[in-house]
């Protein structure tokens, strides 16, 4: 026998009541029923919930309702992600890592003429064709919200936008905005300040009113962790932007592992979420062999520590990183790799690597070149989370 154990929250009881109190007969049945069947619900995935709202108008109310989908969230606070890949025809496809079928299924978003710009926990940020509006969709409901860009005269470039949200701490998400202005102090360094948006509220705030970065700085691949903001700028130092204390610094540098100590290339850098905690990558060329360095940042953010650096063999110098799988636990983590033609899986626990994709025969394909440039892969996971 399974034993489910779940407190409804007095919405739900309220809810009971009110829709009940008009069929006195049923009512007895009708309450005896309604505690179990939210319990299924909410075992349930979400795209599967999205399916059974149309089974009737009451079902459709419990799953709309805001404090359910927070209530389902807590349930299922990390599910397994999938990516969502743009060519650089920008086409977009839909790919599993944990599907035993490994295929690119082809990916649109329901708001025509739109551009992903990132994702952060179920939810995609858009950008559309006027310079200034922008959707927040979420590809699980189908849901959308456009918000608007407000208006500066001082701070007119946008730099940048990142989506903030954590579905197992607030129901609520946050775009944070950099912008600056049109014309640098110096060709070192310009000003710029920080905008935040609240779907709370549904409104624009100036939180950091001025704060000076190097020219070069980049503010569009804006990672989210634990309500804060990591900006991969290498060589430079990364940047941070920590929202609930309106604070931005620089992340430490990770040192690199040159073999015997020596020098070598390192290049394509990036940062990633995964499981709330942030992971650096770097890919160490030396005398024609690979090696992949992957770093946990410690969390008072005094320094990055190694986890992993394993000799990957001879990749060529077209290769991507698309996505770090943490495993569960005493499971092996593994890393998806783009080189020209294929999108292979390594694993760090049996050190080897499996081709899983041939895209050989894809349309998109170009010989010696990459499909899928790492700033063009966004993780996904289903979520019932409103708009």
């Amino acid at each position: 026998m399974i034993h489910l154990h779940l407190t409804i929250p007095c919405k739900f009881q309220r809810m009971k009541t009110e829709s009940c109190s008009k069929t006195p007969r049923m009512a007895g049945i009708f309450l005896l029923n309604e505690d179990v069947v939210v319990v299924i619900l909410l075992h349930l995935p979400a795209k599967s919930l999205t399916r059974f709202k149309l089974v009737c108008k009451h079902w459709l109310s419990i799953i709309s309702a805001q404090q359910f989908c927070h209530l389902h969230a807590l349930r299922h606070p990390k599910p397994r992600p999938s990516l969502i890949l743009r060519t650089h025809t920008s086409h977009c496809f839909y790919f599993n890592p944990a599907s035993s079928n490994h295929k690119l299924v082809p990916y649109r978003v329901a708001i025509q003429n739109s551009k992903v710009l990132n994702s952060c926990n179920g939810l995609l940020l858009l950008q559309s064709v006027h310079p200034v509006e922008y959707h927040v969709y979420n590809s699980t409901t189908k849901q959308s919200r456009t918000i608007s860009l407000t208006d500066s005269e001082d701070f007119t470039k946008i730099m940048g936008l990142t989506l903030a949200f954590d579905p197992s701490k607030s129901p609520h998400y946050k775009i944070v905005c950099v912008r600056a202005k049109m014309k640098p102090p110096s060709a070192r360094e310009r000003h710029c300040r920080i905008e935040v948006f609240d779907s709370q509220s549904l409104t624009w705030r100036v939180c950091l009113e001025s704060f000076t970065a190097p020219t070069g700085a980049n503010f569009c691949t804006g990672v989210h962790c634990n309500d804060v903001i990591h900006w991969d700028n290498y060589p430079r130092a990364h940047l941070y932007y920590n929202i609930s204390k309106n604070v931005i610094g620089d992340l430490p540098h990770a040192q690199v592992p040159w073999r015997g100590g020596g020098g070598g290339a390192a290049s394509r850098c990036q940062l990633q979420e995964s499981d709330g905690l942030l992971y650096h990558f770097i890919i160490v060329s030396h005398l024609g062999d690979t090696s992949i360095a992957v770093y946990q940042l410690q969390e008072d953010y005094s320094q990055w520590l190694l986890k992993y650096h394993d000799e990957v063999g001879q990749l060529p110098g077209r290769s991507r990183i698309l996505s770090y799988i943490k495993g569960e636990e005493g499971q092996s983590c593994t890393m998806l790799i783009h080189v020209p033609g294929k999108i292979t899986l390594y694993s760090f626990l049996d050190k080897r690597s499996e081709e899983v994709v041939d895209l050989t025969n894809q349309p998109f394909y170009r010989e010696d070149s990459v499909q899928f440039d790492s700033r063009d892969v966004f993780h996904f996971g289903e979520t019932l989370a409103p708009v």
